[in-house]
């Protein structure tokens, strides 16, 4: 790690269009889709400019960043002093004062960004290249005034999620601020066809598409040859809206009776199992569903399972589990919503689509079709997916 100066950064960390500064919103405690989404850019950006990658920390102390970075193997160089920290508590401050609060109140209708912590001037022109991930931090530090020098990863299309999908949603930002982003000089990424489309529908803007490869891609990969294909289908999520919507879906008990009818059982893990509504939980063990909680390693997860059950309601994003269990070689039971073109492009045969709303018997049958005629799937169709996703993502970032 290079030394700090007075304000946080060394002259030879800044050293004019030597190096790339990543902006994080990550609160860097969790394993959930957001911190792997960033794991895979690090990753890309640590390869394409070794030595030279700084990052600017806005949801999480020293402290916790870099033992997440760390932890990671990522070599960066964690930016600190006064404006790391005022950026930081501004970070803090707008996010409990401006998105609780709003979202409490439903009054998401005045949501915007009252105090900026805007990119002191002479960091946006010693930096080569400024990668923000969503659009949110974009607006917190100003950084439509870097152009096209910056680059900004969506996540998924975060504005107004709770009117477009018909249902209540947590939002971090407003469609107005997301137009600005869009349309601001600098250059916006999607995760999945689906969000680019959104984004094309809602404001006429045409954005390239960057898909997930997980970290833990190689293990993950080189199950999906495996032959061993347990008669078990499950369904692992972090907790979020969407995931107890699934939950809700998986309790049915016409459809855990039907699993039951045909011997196969039903997996629930990951973070959402803490935080699902205790009903919910207790019609799933009612149901002879094993609740896990969280699991230690994915690949191990996914060994224990046929295919993953994964009903999800209008939303937008790229599934993370989704393409994880097509990587593994699951089967993928997902409405069309669960997984994009894309997916059901490079991965041919392994998804099997139910419409929504979703009935249970249908996705029932699917579950037990998906586990008594489960194969060892082709291991080069992950290949050739990460490998056109990183090239797509190494492009990006290297012009």
């Amino acid at each position: 790690m290079l030394g700090t100066g007075l304000n946080g950064v060394s002259k030879g960390s800044l050293e004019v269009g030597k190096r790339v500064l990543y902006v994080s919103p990550n609160d860097m405690r969790t394993d959930n889709g957001m911190a792997r989404r960033q794991q895979q850019i690090l990753a890309a950006l640590c390869a394409l400019y070794p030595g030279a990658v700084d990052v600017l920390a806005l949801g999480a102390s020293p402290s916790r960043s870099r033992t997440w970075l760390q932890e990671r193997n990522l070599d960066v160089h964690l930016l600190q002093g006064w404006f790391a920290r005022l950026a930081r508590w501004n970070a803090l401050l707008w996010y409990v004062g401006g998105v609780l609060f709003c979202n409490k109140l439903r009054w998401t209708r005045h949501f915007g960004f009252p105090l900026r912590t805007p990119l002191p001037q002479s960091w946006i022109s010693r930096y080569k290249l400024i990668l923000c991930f969503y659009p949110w931090a974009y607006r917190l530090a100003a950084l439509e005034r870097a152009g096209a020098k910056v680059i900004v990863d969506t996540g998924d299309v975060m504005a107004n999620r709770h009117q477009r999908c018909e249902a209540r949603r947590w939002i971090s930002l407003a469609s107005r601020d997301e137009l600005l982003v869009l349309t601001s000089g600098s250059r916006c990424v999607a995760i999945s066809n689906d969000d680019a489309d959104e984004f094309q529908r809602l404001y006429g803007v045409s954005t390239p598409v960057v898909s997930f490869v997980p970290p833990d891609f190689t293990e993950l990969n080189a199950i999906a040859s495996s032959a061993d294909r347990p008669a078990r289908v499950g369904f692992m999520g972090a907790p979020s809206f969407v995931n107890e919507q699934v939950l809700r879906n998986l309790s049915d008990c016409d459809f855990l009776a039907h699993l039951a009818e045909h011997g196969i059982e039903l997996l629930i893990a990951g973070g959402i199992c803490s935080t699902a509504n205790p009903s919910i939980l207790a019609s799933l063990r009612k149901g002879g569903a094993i609740i896990l909680g969280r699991v230690s390693s994915s690949p191990e997860y996914y060994r224990q399972i046929s295919a993953t059950v994964n009903p999800v309601g209008p939303s937008t994003g790229v599934k993370i589990k989704s393409v994880e269990t097509l990587i593994a070689g699951r089967t993928l039971i997902t409405t069309k919503w669960g997984a994009d073109s894309l997916l059901a492009e490079s991965f041919p045969g392994q998804i099997s689509y139910v419409d929504w709303p979703v009935a249970a018997n249908t996705m029932a049958e699917l579950c037990v079709s998906a586990v008594q005629k489960a194969k060892s799937a082709d291991p080069h169709a992950g290949i050739s997916y990460a490998q056109r996703t990183m090239s797509a993502l190494e492009e990006i970032l290297s012009t």
